[in-house]
């Protein structure tokens, strides 16, 4: 987990210093834009860290897998916007040790959607993320699962990146931070505070002046 957060933070880290040096002028951005992205799905969090309860630590978790999906953002103003995303990632689940032992895989499905709003301060490209929204698990590993759709809480910083005068990227880095119960309405298992990271990059498509 240390060296996953650590590439989280150099990604973030990354990201707003190419903002902060970036001229505003190159990347101009439309009042209404499309914006369909690819990257990387991660969890910094277990679903269940010692899932027989009997001390052998076996831990269930999501897997990192490839994401991708699609941003439509409404600028209200030059330094605020709404925006409505979704992402689809083939996470699945995996059981396994500290020695890297598995004991269980299945393919699953995980997708977030929800609505938020962009703040951009003046003189950069970089725009920060806050909002609400789902985070729904599915595919065979969660057949017959309860509960599956989660409220959470949407935080990030992305930043426009211009290629060339009338081309740019957008690099975002997005967490989803939601309570969890892997068996949903048994008494098995609680609730777990689930924190997970799509990192992304976007090409932004005008739509409106």
């Amino acid at each position: 987990m240390t060296n996953r957060m650590g590439r989280l933070l150099a990604v973030t880290g990354l990201i707003a210093g190419v903002g902060l040096g970036s001229p505003r002028d190159a990347t101009a951005q439309g009042k209404i834009e499309l914006t369909p992205f690819a990257g990387m799905y991660y969890t910094l969090t277990t679903m269940a860290d010692d899932i027989f309860q009997d001390g052998s630590n076996w831990t269930a978790r999501q897997l990192t897998a490839g994401a991708f999906g699609g941003r439509l953002a409404y600028w209200v103003s030059n330094t605020m916007g709404i925006e409505a995303a979704g992402t689809y990632s083939k996470s699945g689940v995996r059981i396994a040790n500290s020695g890297g032992d598995s004991l269980f895989f299945g393919q699953g499905t995980l997708i977030s959607a929800g609505a938020r709003l962009l703040y951009r301060p003046a003189r950069t490209n970089l725009h920060a993320i806050i909002g609400a929204g789902i985070v729904h698990r599915g595919g065979d590993a969660w057949q017959g699962g309860e509960k599956l759709t989660k409220p959470a809480v949407t935080l990030g910083l992305g930043v426009r990146a211009a290629v060339s005068p009338k081309f740019a990227l957008n690099l975002n880095a997005e967490g989803n931070v939601y309570s969890f119960d892997i068996d949903g309405s048994g008494t098995t298992f609680s609730s777990k505070m689930q924190a997970d990271v799509t990192v992304t990059i976007g090409i932004p498509l005008t739509l409106g002046h």
